[in-house]
């Protein structure tokens, strides 16, 4: 590589040393340098919003502190501390009277502030003061927030402590992430300029950039799709589903409750789906709760039974154990289930199986049908793509797929799909694959 490297400066063309040594040399140190004011600028702003939100939590318990205090009800006075520190936004919290002894406290903090210089200045001028100090053998940021009467006299302090490594650690991440960016970047450029005029790697460049361009066009416009389709369809199916509810009450045959309960379960999962389409392009998953894996497949399955004819392909699912559990959440993995159900309903010709089989860490869910199977012209990676579909005109948006992928995604999962073959080698169709990290069970003593 040393020798490749001399060889290229020595015969290089000179507009490829043009473009090193006054061009892309000086954008990469300015860019580092950028980085460094910028992550010092953000490492400012996060202390101060650190130190704002200490000073929130104290400001919200101030008052019933402070009357507390004048009732000199120390039982009011610890429950308002152990509120807060259940909170779990403050490492500790304590109430002073002016001469610095306890009156009460919760958490990590010190007996006894009489001698402290803090406290005494928070007693001589009313203000806040916050220091960074060690409180029990730990490293802590405090804050000494004076307590006062209705008429504004100072009747006492309090003290809440978080700690020093939540500043400290607060910002770790994200530099680690903007150096290691920045680094990724003058490695690839490096590499660009010394193999790029032997391998044509700027066209190539030129076209992967134009195909990223493309690909955030499309998510682009599946944000405003998004937001289009929860905007029209919000006020529509709330009034559907509150006409629905008052036919419920004036029609009590068994048939006509069943068809307006149906008509309440579609608008309900259309209101779901479009609720997780905006997920899809702008938040993250949900907070993840345990959920069996037959919980999950029974609820998919009813959801989508609404949407089954009765001379169409039927689900045959083979219920797994009931002890198999995944951490989830539930309601997007279900979307997911759905889409697949959904699309292995619509190729297939007479049914659909669904089963579970489980591995010591992690658990794969099996759709298959019976239908045509996948077209060999067309990659997986393309079919999760957004707006990617095989079905005929019209009858697809091609964000099913790129929906469940995108789950998938989030609970560190995976998709695949393919052409599975019966004992002749014969094409049986389509299988869908949903492999997830399995729950671990706690340890048994």
């Amino acid at each position: 590589m040393t020798k490749r490297y001399s060889l290229w400066l020595t015969k290089g063309s000179g507009l490829q040393r043009t473009l090193t040594f006054y061009i892309m040399l000086p954008l990469l140190a300015l860019s580092g340098i950028a980085i460094g004011i910028g992550l010092e600028r953000a490492a400012e702003f996060q202390n101060e919003r650190l130190r704002d939100d200490l000073e929130l939590v104290g400001r919200a318990i101030h008052v019933p502190v402070s009357d507390a205090l004048i009732r000199r009800d120390i039982t009011a006075v610890q429950a308002s501390l152990d509120s807060v520190f259940k909170i779990g936004r403050v490492y500790g919290a304590s109430v002073y009277d002016t001469e610095g002894a306890l009156v009460a406290s919760a958490g990590v903090t010190e007996r006894d502030l009489s001698e402290s210089l803090l406290a005494e200045q928070v007693i001589l001028t009313g203000e806040t003061q916050d220091s960074y100090r060690q409180v029990a053998g730990r490293d802590v940021f405090s804050q000494f927030v004076p307590i006062q009467d209705r008429g504004g006299q100072i009747i006492g302090f309090m003290q809440l402590n978080r700690r020093a490594q939540d500043f400290d650690n607060s910002f770790t991440q994200l530099s680690q992430i903007a150096w290691g960016t920045w680094l990724v970047l003058a490695l690839a450029t490096v590499a660009i300029l010394v193999f790029g005029h032997y391998r044509g790697v700027g066209r190539y460049v030129e076209l992967k950039l134009e195909q990223q361009r493309r690909e955030q066009e499309k998510m682009v416009a599946i944000g405003q799709v998004s937001s289009g389709v929860a905007h029209e369809l919000g006020a529509p199916l709330t009034v559907i589903d509150g006409r629905a509810k008052q036919l419920l009450k004036r029609h009590d045959d068994p048939e006509s409750q069943r068809q307006l309960q149906a008509i309440r379960g579609q608008v309900q999962r259309l209101t779901k789906m479009v609720k997780q389409l905006l997920a899809f392009s702008r938040t993250p998953v949900s907070a993840k709760q345990p959920v069996t894996i037959s919980a999950l497949l029974d609820q998919a399955c009813n959801s989508i039974s609404f949407e089954q004819s009765q001379g169409g392909p039927k689900v045959a699912l083979t219920q797994p154990s009931p002890e198999i559990a995944i951490e989830a959440d539930a309601q997007r993995l279900e979307l997911a289930l759905v889409n697949i159900l959904r699309n292995a309903l619509q190729a297939a010709e007479h049914h659909v199986e669904v089963t579970v089989t489980t591995g010591p860490d992690q658990i794969s869910i099996h759709v298959r049908d019976d239908g045509a199977g996948l077209p060999d012209s067309v990659a997986q990676e393309d079919l999760t793509k957004p707006f990617t579909t095989t079905k005929k005109t019209g009858e697809g948006t091609g964000l099913g797929l790129a929906l469940v992928s995108y789950i998938m995604a989030d609970h560190q999962g995976s998709l695949s799909l393919k052409n599975w073959h019966t004992d002749q080698q014969t094409v049986g169709g389509c299988e869908v694959v949903l492999t997830l990290p399995r729950k671990q069970q706690a340890n048994r003593s």
